[in-house]
């Protein structure tokens, strides 16, 4: 392939991406807005997200509440400020100067927009947990699992082409154990962290698309440059991610069976980790797997 048409091809990638960014995003948000209707709206959806939560909470070790927690804390303003900063500094480093304005602006953009959403689609939700009755009214999209997600996201926007794979699998692992721990501790329902994710998801799209417009219309200094290879391969990382999962739930097993075997016995709460674990990693490895095309 000559110069010339390595040129070629490079420029209509950049040209195509952003519309393939944009599709995603409204393949993201009508996602959201399902969730929102079935997690709402429908008698079986309520019903399955109680039974989750249910199961949820029923498993959860209550000597290690101050531990799940912190994990949930992880997403509070203080450690996103952190985060998001730290991510600007990367964007800096790596002198991508239109990327390190977009990240507080996607950042921005998708935490301020499900605060405007919890109000204006609140809804009663009522779940009975046997003594007392837990009402959630404007707790859709969750605002943590937003955050969490965002960050995640933007992480993995932020990051090289060597180091985007782990910077999904590290990202995922951070959004999954916010919302795991949301539900553990009764703030959130299985369809809240859903909606967070989702909505997180619909503006880094958007704000990625926006980022390659742009750039598409900044002079270049080559023509065109095969990205580096990566750093780990994502068969390498999904098997040490498979791995890692595996040892952990063998150790868990060893030091609490009892626990562990009765939280295996509520098919609600293992269907709805299964849920919120692969959609956490499908969004973040999705996100990178579009930047390398």
């Amino acid at each position: 392939m000559t110069v010339a048409q390595s040129a070629g091809v490079s420029m209509r990638r950049m040209l195509r991406r952003p519309r393939i960014l944009c599709g995603l995003a409204l393949v993201s948000g009508a996602g959201a807005l399902v969730v929102w209707f079935v997690g709402l709206h429908t008698a079986a959806g309520r019903r399955l997200d109680a039974q989750a939560l249910l199961s949820f909470t029923g498993v959860a070790p209550t000597d290690l509440t101050a531990s799940i927690g912190g994990v949930a804390g992880l997403a509070d303003p203080a450690p996103m400020l952190c985060g998001a900063v730290a991510l600007v500094i990367v964007a800096l480093l790596r002198r991508r100067w239109l990327m390190a304005a977009a990240v507080p602006a996607i950042l921005l953009a998708a935490n301020a927009t499900t605060q405007v959403l919890k109000p204006a689609l609140a809804e009663s939700r009522v779940v009975d947990f046997g003594l007392l009755h837990q009402t959630f009214t404007a707790s859709w999209p969750s605002g943590h699992s937003t955050a969490a997600m965002s960050l995640a996201l933007c992480g993995v926007l932020v990051a090289g082409p060597r180091l985007r794979p782990l910077a999904a699998l590290l990202g995922a692992a951070y959004a999954v154990a916010v919302g795991y721990s949301l539900v553990a501790l009764g703030h959130h329902l299985p369809s809240d962290v859903f909606g967070g994710y989702l909505v997180a998801a619909t503006f880094t799209l958007l704000g990625a698309a926006a980022l390659e417009a742009a750039q598409s219309r900044e002079p270049r200094r080559a023509p065109w440059v095969r990205p580096p290879p990566q750093a780990l391969s994502a068969p390498a990382l999904a098997l040490g991610a498979t791995t890692l999962v595996a040892v952990m739930g063998v150790a868990i097993l060893i030091d609490r069976p009892a626990p562990a075997l009765a939280a295996l016995g509520h098919t609600a709460a293992v269907l709805a980790a299964v849920a919120i674990g692969a959609l956490g990693l499908l969004l973040t490895s999705g996100f990178a797997r579009v930047l390398d095309r």
